[in-house]
């Protein structure tokens, strides 16, 4: 039996009309990431974070140059991290001056934007580059701690 197209939700039988009303729904939740993604997601300049490690954490700083034309992603660089403040065992870094080079980087890699709950309002992150299930946030102007050089494995 054909599967009858979203718009003919009223002849799908019960198994059909819940695959088809999420389908419908899903696609209605795209336009509506879309929307939210311009209008309260990342913008170009914008300076992203990410934390990660075991037993350690290290710190890298991201910058977005410009969105995808879908408005589902955007372009980012990796930027360079200056130590704002050290104290035996960690640092506090900031953002650098400049793009930070990373062995096999080739310029600007598009990321997805992905939205998700945080208590009672929802949150972005960006995928990025380094690591695996690695996201980055909105940087919020205050140094960011990590472990300082020699003091990880």
């Amino acid at each position: 039996q054909r599967v009858p197209s979203v718009p003919h939700v009223s002849m799908c039988h019960t198994g059909v009309l819940s695959l088809c009303q999420h389908l419908r729904e899903g696609l209605m939740m795209e336009t509506e990431t879309i929307e939210r993604t311009r209008i309260a997601g990342p913008q170009v300049g914008d300076v992203l974070v990410s934390s990660w490690g075991y037993d350690q954490t290290n710190v890298d700083f991201y910058r977005v140059v410009s969105l995808t034309a879908s408005g589902k992603s955007v372009r980012i660089v990796p930027v360079a991290q200056r130590v704002h403040s050290y104290s035996k065992g960690c640092e506090h870094v900031v953002p650098g001056e400049g793009v930070q080079r990373l062995r096999g980087d080739q310029g600007p890699t598009t990321r997805l934007v992905r939205w998700y709950g945080h208590g009672d309002r929802l949150a972005w992150c960006v995928g990025v580059p380094m690591g695996h299930r690695a996201t980055a946030r909105l940087w919020g102007g205050q140094p960011v701690f990590q472990t300082a050089a020699g003091w990880g494995h």
